[in-house]
């Protein structure tokens, strides 16, 4: 048994957040019924990337979902999707805010057909405040909640991450608020709204920045791939181009990689302290890149790692699908995709004892639309043909 089975889940979500956050809870064993518009599906479902002409995006944040097709927009599809939500745990969604009160599924609607329903709702800034009603993507929530200052470099001007990290960083805290809301439920025997917003969570995500400038007045420069408060440490490029992240701040680690580079330089009593390696990070960081260069990136981490000091080569995906390590954690998962054949996606990084992950493919467009209609909904065979030939489903 999954931790999370007997919950019952309706995603009504788009694109990333909402759909991931999704995931993570039908990969723990909750039922989450993935609801689409009839025909199209979800929006992302035309994104890229395609194997075959099919799209892997919706694939990459959907496994282990059934998909139902409703139209919400129909009086009827409405109240189909009332219907399943009386008899479920949690609804997720990130529409614009103030679409589902127009809709008529806002919490104050939907606790008055289930009084134990928990609706979470994710949106770029919230469901209250001056700027509720501004609309965002990913990048705009890094930049609005403070990643964008802090990334890159003096030159580079601010930068994003490399990933959709607002996007899932929501999901994961809109997955956390939930198990948090199902607990107390079994309390208080009553659900209640969770509102997220992806600029809170950025903001949640700014280290010790927050209270330095509140204590201080200092904002924070961008400082690339250095540590402003440790020397060595930054990403070094090697002979052949490639890189290896490497963190040598510590007194013992410092240490040991003067032993390993050999250069007497590097004995300068300037440099046997913390703070001092920091005073002349320059001259410290120049000698350190002229031993990198004169190494491969595998020579360097090999070496680096037999003397006892901290790093890692910069793996792209071709480093990720060749490491042992990764593979060997189950890291990368095949799943098929209609359509497109075996496809590899990341796995689940959550390892339990008694309830491993395990993987099925995302839904199609309505896939299980019959199972719901008849196994949850109790519809006849004539009600559900009716819902077909007028478009509700």
């Amino acid at each position: 048994m999954k931790p999370l089975e007997g919950i019952r889940v309706v995603d009504l979500g788009r694109f990333v957040s909402a759909p991931f956050c999704g995931m993570l809870l039908a990969d723990m064993g909750a039922e989450v019924i993935k609801v689409e518009k009839p025909g199209k599906g979800e929006d992302a479902r035309s994104l890229g990337p395609f194997m075959n002409g099919k799209s892997l995006y919706v694939s990459t944040f959907n496994r282990n979902k059934k998909g139902m097709t409703i139209q919400t927009r129909s009086p009827e599809g409405l109240e189909l999707l009332k219907e399943l939500i009386k008899s479920s745990d949690v609804v997720i969604e990130n529409y614009r805010p103030g679409t589902i009160k127009k809709m008529g599924i806002s919490y104050e609607d939907l606790r008055e057909i289930n009084p134990r329903i928990i609706l979470a709702s994710i949106s770029g800034f919230g469901q209250t405040g001056p700027e509720a009603l501004r609309p965002a993507f990913d990048p705009v929530a890094q930049a609005y909640g403070g990643l964008y200052a802090v990334s890159g470099t003096q030159e580079s001007g601010p930068m994003a991450a490399g990933t959709v990290i607002s996007d899932l960083t929501t999901g994961l805290y809109t997955a956390y608020a939930i198990l948090a809301a199902i607990i107390e439920r079994s309390t208080t025997g009553k659900g209640q709204y969770i509102d997220i917003a992806m600029v809170d969570c950025m903001v949640s995500m700014m280290h010790t920045y927050v209270a330095n400038y509140a204590a201080n007045g200092i904002i924070p420069e961008r400082h690339g791939n250095t540590d402003p408060l440790s020397v060595p440490a930054d990403c070094y490029r090697t002979k052949e181009g490639g890189y290896v992240v490497m963190h040598a701040g510590e007194d013992k680690s410092w240490v040991l990689l003067k032993k390993l580079i050999g250069n007497p330089v590097l004995d300068d009593h300037r440099f046997d302290t913390h703070q001092g390696r920091v005073d002349c990070r320059e001259e410290v960081e120049t000698l350190v890149r002229e031993w990198f260069l004169t190494k491969t990136a595998q020579e360097a981490e090999s070496e680096l790692t037999k003397a006892g000091i901290i790093c890692s080569p910069v793996n792209d995906m071709a480093g990720i699908f060749g490491s042992e390590q990764i593979r060997a954690r189950g890291d990368l998962v095949e799943m098929e995709v209609p359509g497109a054949g075996m496809c590899t996606f990341q796995g689940s990084p959550i390892k339990m004892s008694d309830a491993p992950v395990t993987y099925h493919r995302a839904p199609t467009i309505g896939e299980h639309n019959d199972e719901i209609l008849k196994d949850i909904l109790h519809k006849s065979d004539e009600e559900i043909q009716r819902y077909k030939e007028e478009k509700t489903i």
